[in-house]
């Protein structure tokens, strides 16, 4: 995993400025729970994502790029950082 400032997950940031690999980034999303009715739209795919990973041993390319998008918060949720008045806890 990349070290990256604060300021700059705010922004737009691609998913490569913050990891290594795209396995790198699956691994990491594993680790993200979900809360329902606590998380912004598009994360509550994540919980489909880790479900179809664990059943398939992979992502689609769809998935990957949806999960692609949702790289900045995924990273924040690892690292417990702030993004605005919100703890990530995706």
């Amino acid at each position: 995993m990349k070290e990256i400032a604060l300021h700059k997950l705010q922004g737009q940031v691609n998913w490569d400025q913050l990891f290594d690999s795209e396995q790198e980034l699956i691994n990491n999303m594993m680790k993200c729970e979900t809360v329902r009715g606590l998380v912004p739209k598009g994360y509550e795919y994540l919980d489909i994502f880790k479900w179809c990973y664990k059943k398939n041993g992979r992502l689609t390319e769809r998935q990957l790029t949806q999960l692609k998008r949702l790289a900045a918060p995924v990273y924040a949720y690892v690292n417990n950082l702030l993004i605005g008045d919100l703890l990530v806890r995706i």
